[in-house]
């Protein structure tokens, strides 16, 4: 029943923060400044990218829960829900080593165009840069000290943030 709690906690900041918090950021910033182009076509391809993050976002929510047995939300090595168990390295986990990470970006980025809004790029972007040092810094040295040997193959063959789709 704990874990329970503490993994619905780890979801309800995640979800405050990265689907309600860094979206209204966004729309605040993008009032500002519009893009010069058709909003029709900026739209559609901003509905396109979004689209294409919160499918990797629910696609490694989804396997990090069934198949590594933990919650995605961790902060400055501080686990707000349960960890993994098992070192996520198939589904969206074999493309990189963070598709949370990418799909959320890549939903900024739709958000940006949907806003239809040059300022809007600055935050995806300031985002991903933090997220990156983020992850560096916390997320691997955690993942190295759970999984050692096991962690550094994996990191060899997978690139940290933008998927390589193998043949």
């Amino acid at each position: 029943m704990v874990i329970a709690m503490k993994n619905i906690f780890g979801y309800v900041v995640g979800i405050s923060m990265f689907l309600v918090l860094v979206p209204a950021l966004m729309y605040i910033v993008a009032v500002n400044f519009v893009l010069p182009v058709d909003s029709l076509v900026v739209g559609v391809i901003g509905g396109i990218l979004a689209l294409i993050g919160a499918f990797f976002m629910i696609w490694s929510n989804i396997d990090m829960v069934k198949i590594g047995r933990g919650c995605p939300t961790d902060g400055f090595n501080v686990a707000l829900g349960e960890r993994t168990k098992k070192l996520l390295v198939q589904g969206p986990y074999k493309y990189t080593r963070n598709p949370m990470l990418f799909g959320t970006f890549v939903f900024y980025i739709g958000l940006a165009f949907l806003f239809n809004s040059y300022s809007a790029l600055v935050v995806p972007i300031v985002f991903i840069l933090y997220m990156v040092w983020h992850v560096k810094k916390y997320e691997e040295p955690r993942l190295y000290n759970d999984f050692k040997d096991e962690y550094v193959e994996y990191k060899k063959r997978t690139p940290l943030l933008f998927p390589k789709f193998k043949k």
